[in-house]
């Protein structure tokens, strides 16, 4: 039993960071199970929002009379780790939690080592061990495998591509229904830094850090090399894409761009066409679709000795896309826009000097295609490359508006600068990144 009440409990949960329902209310929260675990309990939690959606959370609170996170006790992070590395099992009423190690050798943590819980989490919380290993916890669960520890176990496990920090191992909650991720371990990155702060930094100081992008976009053709390169893993095998690939993509731009009609108060700005233009991906049917990071951009990269090296990090997706959707393999091109997309922000940020923008595109879309060279997922001719990032753009800006439209009104405007670049580039068949 507990000391603190479901209501009480309620509210702690909507006051924390990582709860994904902040503008609704909590009607009910279910304990539906519970597992022990050093000097705390991690808890399997139903919450119900009152426009009727269904979560599950993970709650890691500390035993007693107050509702304390256990994720700030060295002890208990310690526990959790331990179960990690020694693919333990610890029981709860319903189910269990089972560590899940890798084969990769990473360094050892000692038992009473220091833990340290990182602040500024969003959707997830993270914990340092010394000065080698990150455990990341999931807050908001869903049933089946989760693309992080999956894309990031397939690199440690079955690629050389040694730009994502290794995956020490994942911790699991399994039940009647199937198998949730709460954590995953990596190695930690020294000497690095969020990719975004990085470079808002670098420009802050006058540099414009175009040789340091350009390493940044052969790292990204790198990693999708790497998660092309392995045709017997059904999860990541590349695939053909079809013209129904193609038609279905369409409709998914389309129905973004529609949103974001919407959210500007049911009008585009002028200059942008109320259709997307079918023959825009038309170009990719032949290529490769294939899993990719799927929510790309500068904060989910790691500046390494301030940008002589990039780690590509967080292959979560979306988060609020459903898990079925973040799986799904698409054409890694996404990525490249988002990062486009990224670059955008940036110079808005800090207002960046007239043409920095599209230099900082081209240095990192032309350092992307020597290093993608011919690869499987590259469109077969310039023309289709160009339009295909266009369209990938349009459907990203159109993205980013509807978020700022509900979060931060006063940066609509970024992203509707983007959705008029990315249109009008469309209809020039302008390379991406030129002036």
């Amino acid at each position: 039993m507990t000391a603190w009440s479901a209501d009480a409990l309620g509210d702690w949960i909507a006051g924390q960071r990582w709860f994904a329902g902040k503008s609704r209310r909590i009607v009910t929260v279910v304990l539906e199970d519970g597992v022990r675990l050093g000097g705390g309990t991690l808890w399997i939690a139903g919450v119900t929002l009152d426009d009727g959606r269904n979560d599950r959370y993970a709650l890691p609170l500390l035993d007693g009379p107050t509702l304390a996170d256990a994720l700030d006790d060295p002890g208990f992070c310690r526990a959790l780790l331990d179960v990690i590395a020694r693919a333990g099992r610890r029981p709860g009423a319903q189910g269990e939690i089972v560590g899940v190690p890798t084969r990769a050798v990473l360094p050892t943590v000692a038992p009473d080592g220091p833990a340290r819980r990182l602040d500024g989490e969003q959707s997830n919380t993270s914990v340092i061990f010394g000065d080698a290993l990150i455990l990341k916890h999931f807050r908001r669960l869903a049933v089946g495998a989760n693309p992080d520890v999956e894309i990031t176990g397939f690199l440690t496990e079955r690629t050389s591509f040694r730009h994502t920090p290794r995956l020490a191992g994942s911790l699991e909650y399994r039940d009647a229904a199937g198998s949730w991720a709460l954590a995953m371990v990596q190695e930690l990155v020294g000497d690095s830094r969020d990719g975004w702060r990085w470079l808002l930094s670098r420009l802050a100081a006058g540099d414009a850090a175009l040789g340091a992008l350009g390493t940044l976009g052969r790292r990204t053709a790198e990693l999708h090399l790497a998660l092309a390169s392995d045709p017997r893993e059904p999860a990541f095998a590349p695939e053909r894409i079809t013209p129904a690939d193609v038609a279905a993509w369409t409709d998914a731009v389309q129905q973004q761009l529609d949103a974001a009609r919407a959210a500007l108060g049911g009008r585009l700005p002028d200059g942008v066409p109320a259709r997307v233009d079918a023959a825009g991906l038309a170009g990719l049917v032949g290529a490769a679709k294939l899993r990719h990071h799927g929510d790309f951009h500068l904060g989910q990269t790691l500046a390494i000795r301030d940008g002589h090296d990039f780690a590509i990090i967080d292959f979560e997706g979306e988060p609020l896309r459903p898990l079925a959707e973040r799986r799904r393999k698409h054409t890694p091109l996404r990525d490249v826009a988002g990062l486009l997309r990224s670059l955008g922000y940036a110079a808005a940020s800090v207002q960046a000097p007239a043409g920095w923008e599209s230099a900082a595109r081209a240095a990192f879309v032309a350092a992307y295609r020597e290093a993608a060279g011919a690869a499987p997922f590259v469109p077969a001719t310039e023309p289709a490359l160009t339009r295909a990032l266009a369209v990938l753009e349009v459907e990203k800006a159109a993205y980013e508006i509807v978020y700022e439209a509900n979060n931060r009104p006063d940066w609509v405007a970024i992203p509707v600068r983007g959705l008029l670049t990315a249109t009008a580039a469309l209809r020039s068949g302008r390379a991406a990144g030129a002036a």
